[in-house]
């Protein structure tokens, strides 16, 4: 089924670069709407009104190919996903609204603030509250800033105008953020004008999102989860969210002694005589995998067999990744193949921009890479490095830089640096050791040699 996904102020179809792809792995086709005026900070505002911004999400609407749609709106967009939805009753499944309440006939979209001329900027940070904020991080903040395009103030002041009562027998999924189904339950018991829509609506289900203002950047997956839940997509049953285990949590597990935790997940190495043992290794790799219905990477080489294991393609670690290590190394020791945790390395770039900067969008269309999170950047298919963005600090106008990390294992990290050096390499910053040591080449080009994730106790 189609899912129209439209963001809130400030945002457009990027917001949602990590739910649309797990909504596309469940078996459906995500449509992430760009609304008029929200593709560019150059665009002409000034003449956008409410109104344009509805037909936009009736136009996704009408050129789905299936006979109906689900309609997701994130704060907002909520009031205008309703709208669309009061237009095309007969082709909305069901309205979820993220964050945000349906506006009603002859409200203003909404109450308190402020356009500057023809549009609403991005506030300063400071103007929201902790609530909203939370999960965000520094990092987020500085990514949502800088993809940011200020909203149109004829939307913002635009009045709703709905014809169509039969909006009101479309099943709705009001999913709180900030603030929790509780407290939604009783804004719309007391009266609260922003609510009173809800009271109209015939199937209302009520689910909490415990996270800021923006779940499509701080908890994509389980805003996806609850998403796909939904009928008639799904059953109503919300997937558990994974526990995210940290690297001391997986090095305490029985059975991985093989395994450091570097970029990307778990890895092991283990050494064969010939590309056939270590076809008779992945051979029961891959029955451990779809016995235990968790799938690693798996790289078959003729001097031995690469193993990653990950549970978010972060690189986030579970309980079930420490149980598909140990039944790995249990297969290899049946096998009679040793581990050769010597050989275990993952390269990540980073890219370091200018304060005003925005260069993401390139990196990825250059390599062929997804974004993920507020911050980063993959190959879907986990092969090349990862890439990460940093600001650079002081400010250098026009100027950016890349440097390589090296993540490697805790117990050979002090060869690596030794052998660095040795090399011809100087030090140039241990201020953050033991995480990770600044090294640079003898024509001073950056690498930084970096330990901390093989046994960090914070859950990434």
């Amino acid at each position: 089924m189609d899912i129209i996904l439209v963001a809130g102020l400030w945002m457009g179809g990027w917001a949602w670069y990590e739910v649309a792809p797990a909504l596309e792995a469940a078996g459906h086709r995500p449509v992430p709407v760009t609304l008029p005026g929200m593709g560019s900070v150059d665009a002409d505002r000034s003449t956008i009104s409410l109104a344009d911004h509805v037909a936009a999400v009736v136009e996704a609407i009408d050129s789905a190919p299936g006979e109906q749609v689900v309609l997701v709106g994130h704060s907002a967009a909520a009031g205008i996903v309703y709208a669309a939805a009061d237009a095309r009753p007969d082709r909305v499944a069901r309205l979820i609204l993220v964050g945000g309440f349906p506006t009603a006939d002859g409200d203003p979209l909404l109450r308190g603030y402020e356009p500057v001329g023809a549009e609403l900027p991005l506030p300063d940070w400071s103007e929201f509250d902790d609530a909203d904020l939370r999960d965000l991080g520094e990092g987020g903040m500085a990514a949502f800033g800088a993809y940011a395009v200020p909203s149109p103030a004829g939307v913002v002041t635009g009045i709703q105008q709905l014809r169509d009562e039969r909006r009101l027998d479309i099943p709705v999924t009001a999913v709180s953020t900030e603030y929790s189904s509780d407290d939604l339950r009783e804004w719309i018991a007391a009266g609260e004008a922003p609510v009173q829509e809800f009271t109209r609506l015939r199937d209302v289900t009520y689910v909490d999102l415990p996270t800021g203002h923006w779940p499509m950047l701080t908890r994509p997956q389980q805003l996806a989860r609850i998403i796909v839940a939904q009928p008639p997509i799904g059953d109503g049953t919300i997937a558990p969210e994974i526990e995210i285990i940290s690297s001391k949590a997986f090095h305490a597990a029985e059975g991985v002694e093989d395994w450091r935790v570097l970029y990307g997940g778990a890895h092991a190495f283990f050494r064969t005589e010939s590309l056939g043992d270590g076809a008779r290794l992945v051979a029961e790799v891959v029955a451990i995998a779809e016995e235990q219905g968790h799938f690693p990477d798996v790289d078959l080489r003729p001097e031995g067999v690469f193993v990653k294991t990950f549970s978010h393609r972060s690189g986030s670690l579970s309980a079930a990744d420490a149980r598909l290590a140990a039944a790995v190394s249990a297969a290899a020791r049946r096998l009679g193949l040793e581990p050769d945790p010597s050989v275990l390395r993952v390269l990540g770039i980073a890219v370091v921009q200018g304060p005003d900067a925005h260069v993401r969008p390139f990196w990825t269309a250059a390599l062929g890479y997804e974004p993920m999170g507020a911050d980063d950047a993959v190959d879907p298919l986990r092969r090349s490095p990862h890439l990460w963005f940093q600001t650079m600090e002081p400010p250098k106008s026009g100027r950016g830089r890349t440097h390589i990390d090296v993540s490697v294992p805790r117990d050979r990290v002090d060869a690596y640096v030794a052998a660095a050096l040795e090399a011809g390499g100087r030090l140039a910053d241990d201020s953050h050791a033991p995480e990770w040591w600044t090294l640079a080449s003898p024509d001073n080009h950056g690498v930084d040699l970096a330990a901390w994730s093989d046994d960090t106790d914070q859950a990434y």
